[in-house]
């Protein structure tokens, strides 16, 4: 799957990092980046749902900081095509009969180019698909522990600053009520408090709760007893909760953007405009929001979070 969707950018990476002295070996590793696995099945997703032969995908992510990486990495790359790309080919195009001689590598074909653009085409349209909260929704699994809940609360964050919109957490792990006193006593009433907290940090999302069972859970029968007890009467394949995305509205003689900022304080949001740009900072996480037409050119007025919104004031 990876060589067929990088092959032209794999084999000129390796051309020129052999050129720059690299062993074969090490240039043929370093022609493969990391996380490029995770991204080619984000295009994977593309094609199955243009395919129309499925009923559900489920795509199961690995922990939260590399697939809100992932994720965070469609923008990055939308920005790069918007910014730089039709820019640098130019350039390349016009200086590599001088610029290989003198700088004794290789620089990048229009093979290189058709990859990227390709790569972009279908990435925008795994983009539409994942951003659309009627065909799309994040479902955040926790246990009920502490660092686990400030784990979710955050990728709630980072999903929100994003555009991706969860419909709900699922709580695995509980102890169940036959367990009783002893040694188990202290965690009950642990658990018991992580999940009240969980329950207020995620609202008005639906928190289904799944509890620890004996033993493994191993086959059919047993996974589907686990989503009856989790899921109960609803439709596990329905969007359970659909919330406001990014908003833009008239207010008096300006405009408003909201965007949702769930479980984030003030001071930890900043943001600033660049040209036709509106770049939101969230702790190690930033956005770069291509303004609508309406708000180009216009001078920021202010910035508040209010109730888990974040507002920004356009004159």
């Amino acid at each position: 799957e990876i060589g067929v969707r990088w092959e032209a950018i794999r084999r000129y990476l390796h051309d020129f990092l052999a050129a720059q002295g690299v062993d074969d070996l090490r240039a043929e590793e370093l022609a493969i980046p990391p996380g490029l696995d995770e991204l080619v099945s984000l295009l994977r997703l593309g094609e199955i749902e243009q395919a129309g032969q499925h009923d559900l995908v489920v795509l199961d992510c690995a922990p939260t900081g590399g697939t809100l990486r992932m994720l965070g990495f469609i923008d990055v790359f939308e920005w790069y095509m918007q910014r730089v790309f039709k820019l640098e080919r130019r350039f390349v195009s016009a200086v590599r009969p001088v610029a290989e001689r003198l700088v004794h590598a290789p620089l990048p074909g229009d093979d290189v180019y058709e990859g990227i653009q390709s790569m972009y085409e279908r990435m925008r349209g795994v983009r539409d698909l994942l951003m659309d909260p009627l065909r799309s929704s994040v479902r955040l699994v926790a246990n009920p522990e502490r660092i686990v809940l400030s784990e979710s609360q955050r990728a709630f964050t980072y999903l929100a600053l994003f555009g991706f919109s969860v419909d709900a957490v699922v709580v695995n792990r509980i102890l169940p009520g036959e367990v009783r006193g002893g040694y188990f006593q202290g965690w009950k009433r642990i658990q018991a408090e992580h999940l009240e907290a969980l329950s207020d940090a995620f609202t008005p999302l639906p928190v289904l709760r799944g509890t620890l069972y004996p033993e493994e859970l191993l086959g059919v029968d047993a996974l589907e007893a686990f989503g009856r007890e989790v899921f109960g009467d609803r439709d596990p394949s329905a969007v359970l909760y659909q919330g406001a995305g990014l908003q833009v509205r008239a207010v008096g003689d300006g405009f408003e953007l909201e965007l949702p900022l769930p479980n984030v304080k003030k001071e930890e949001v900043h943001v600033l405009t660049k040209g036709d740009e509106l770049i939101i900072t969230v702790g190690s996480f930033r956005r770069n929001l291509i303004l609508p037409r309406a708000l180009m050119g216009r001078t920021v007025r202010r910035a508040r979070l209010e109730d888990g919104t974040f507002h920004v004031q356009f004159a």
